[in-house]
């Protein structure tokens, strides 16, 4: 069945499946210069992931669970930033914290949370500071489509791990830093082997300022890592993906 995808820039990306059902992933809106899109245009999203606390993962989270149905699945630090700008917490059959390892069903969408070596914003327990987890998701969308979801991180070998076992047809991955003041957790050339490794049919290229020259190193390196995936790159165009095939 044909599951819809768009990439807004970032690495927020909507994945709408054949019923209508909305993912929302990443939900960096506002500020974000690739995109014109807005937090009422997401009013019906059904399902929100956030990767972690970043402003470019975080962005209009809070905005999205005040204005919308969304139910959310997030660590604790999202939550409770969520909660601290709305002033309330969110209800108990609205929210699911998540950890490595942990698998939630929303209908025929099973969305599993998957380790991303990075760094979450730093949350404050007993007057003691920690750094909390960041995340990377695999969602099988529906019968015969999966998306993984790579969050911020550097490359990994058990990605090949991840290939074996959930078979990705769709993946994005960072492939530069968001602004050149923020560092870069994977090269072109890395997130291209990273594509290799993981072997989707389909890549999203995500992670990057608009007009960087990463989008077409990383091309180039895609044809030769992993020549049989395809790129698709535009920012704000919805593309189609059935298994094998790409319209």
């Amino acid at each position: 069945m044909p599951t819809k995808f768009t990439y807004y820039g970032g690495m927020c990306v909507m994945i709408e499946r054949s019923d209508g059902y909305k993912i929302l992933v990443d939900p960096f809106l506002s500020n974000n210069p690739a995109t014109t899109v807005s937090v009422d245009d997401m009013s019906n999203v059904d399902l929100l992931l956030v990767t972690h606390a970043a402003y470019d993962h975080y962005g209009d989270t809070a905005q999205i669970m005040k204005k919308g149905k969304a139910f959310i699945v997030a660590g604790t630090e999202v939550l409770r930033k969520a909660e601290k700008e709305l002033g309330y917490e969110i209800d108990a059959d609205r929210k699911g914290g998540t950890i490595y390892g942990d698998e939630r069903c929303f209908g025929e969408t099973i969305v599993r949370t998957v380790i991303a070596h990075h760094g979450s914003n730093t949350i404050e327990n007993g007057g003691v500071a920690a750094c909390y987890m960041p995340f990377g998701f695999i969602v099988h969308v529906e019968r015969g489509m999966t998306y993984y979801h790579t969050g911020d991180t550097s490359i990994f070998g058990d990605m090949r791990m991840l290939r074996e076992l959930y078979r990705p047809n769709v993946m994005c991955v960072g492939i530069a830093g968001i602004t050149e003041a923020f560092p870069c957790e994977m090269t072109p050339r890395e997130a291209a082997m990273a594509t290799m490794w993981v072997g989707p049919e389909v890549v999203i290229p995500t992670h990057y300022p608009p007009g960087s020259p990463a989008l077409g190193e990383f091309t180039q390196h895609v044809k030769s890592f992993a020549p049989e995936t395809i790129v698709r790159q535009e920012v704000g165009k919805t593309f189609v993906c059935t298994p094998f095939s790409v319209m």
